[in-house]
């Protein structure tokens, strides 16, 4: 459950860091916004004549984002332990 708890708020704060990270991208805070990209640009696609699966993944990491999770690992560990969990 401790786990579970931590890796869910590692993600959230991921993805609040990255919307934070992008909104500040016209402001004096623009180095927040500075990342890339990993993943497919082009996702795969397997046509079996039946069935037609695309595969794909995409993930968008900038400063923001690492300073979010940062953040919330921390708060993970302080709800955790305020939980007794």
């Amino acid at each position: 459950m401790r786990k579970a708890i931590i890796i869910i708020l590692c993600a959230l704060g991921m993805i609040v860091g990255v919307i934070v990270g992008e909104q500040m991208a016209g402001t004096s805070l623009n180095w927040l916004s500075i990342g890339g990209n990993i993943g497919l640009e082009d996702p795969l696609l397997l046509d079996l004549g039946v069935i037609e699966l695309t595969l794909g993944f995409w993930c968008r990491i900038n400063i923001g984002g690492v300073i979010g999770l940062v953040i919330f690992a921390l708060l993970s560990k302080w709800i955790t332990s305020w939980l007794k969990i």
